[in-house]
């Protein structure tokens, strides 16, 4: 697994790894129960830009970040501008920003190591009723760095393209992303069963 990790030394890098993961949760729920407005989208707005600030991490990375899902997010405001009023639209899209980036605001500033121990710490209680914390713990680190890797590919689809002179048209890249992202889950999948993790 590509590790996203930026090391430094900002309150959010040096935050117990609990601590960040617990935040995201608490965020996340509190956003997805937020009533749709205006104020609402401004907090799902102001939330990502403190959060890479405070992490010491740039507005450059949250610009790329945000370059690497703008599809998916014109996608999902597009559907849902069809059925719903534009508030709610909004405030639902912006809700997706807000975890995307905050999720990656966490793995940007904590190792995979930290995630897969602290989620093992956390749930080895329940391991007498057969959890398996090693396997919760990776879980959320693939998820949690899941869409800066498939961004990642984007980019390095795109770039190879404009080196070649092709036209950056999204059917132009689809296929090659495509190929790449079930290239790189089955070298994921390859690396876990090579653990015993596999199974």
């Amino acid at each position: 697994m590509i590790s996203l990790y930026v090391p430094g030394a900002s309150p959010v890098h040096r935050a117990p790894t609990g601590v960040k993961l617990l935040a995201l949760a608490v965020v996340a729920l509190g956003l997805s129960l937020a009533p749709a407005s205006w104020w609402t989208c401004l907090a799902c707005a102001a939330l990502p830009v403190a959060a890479f600030a405070l992490a010491g991490l740039g507005p450059r990375l949250l610009l790329r970040e945000l370059r690497r899902i703008w599809l998916l997010l014109l996608f999902l405001a597009a559907t849902q501008l069809i059925f719903l009023a534009p508030v709610v639209a909004a405030t639902n899209t912006l809700r997706v920003v807000a975890v995307v980036l905050l999720a990656q605001c966490v793995t940007r500033t904590t190792p995979v190591e930290g995630i897969v121990e602290t989620a093992e710490r956390l749930l080895r209680p329940f391991r007498r009723f057969g959890a398996r914390p090693e396997r919760v713990g990776l879980a959320m680190a693939l998820t949690l760095s899941a869409v800066g890797q498939l961004g990642e590919i984007v980019r390095q689809v795109r770039d190879a393209q404009r080196s070649r002179g092709v036209r950056l048209v999204p059917w132009a890249w689809v296929m090659p992303v495509l190929v790449l992202s079930l290239r790189h889950a089955d070298d994921v999948g390859d690396a876990l069963e090579a653990r015993g993790l596999g199974d």
